[in-house]
């Protein structure tokens, strides 16, 4: 099984979207990837740089990320 973390590089891009309202979205572009894994959840980071000049995504909203499309 291939590892997500070995398909998100810097640059790569991700479609983010309120998790209510799936059908809007906005592109997005990673700009860090953190490369260690946390053992206890399998997790890791991974900071997305996006435009939002209408503040159409407001700061602390939960939102649902998807990579590769």
């Amino acid at each position: 099984m291939v590892s997500p973390l070995s398909k998100i590089a810097v640059g790569v891009s991700a479609e983010v979207s309120r998790r209510r309202r799936s059908a809007e979205c906005t592109i997005a572009k990673a700009t860090v990837v953190d490369r260690v894994v946390a053992a206890a959840s399998g997790t890791f980071g991974v900071r997305l740089e996006l435009t939002n000049p209408t503040y159409r995504l407001p700061a602390g909203l939960k939102c649902k990320v998807r990579f590769g499309r």
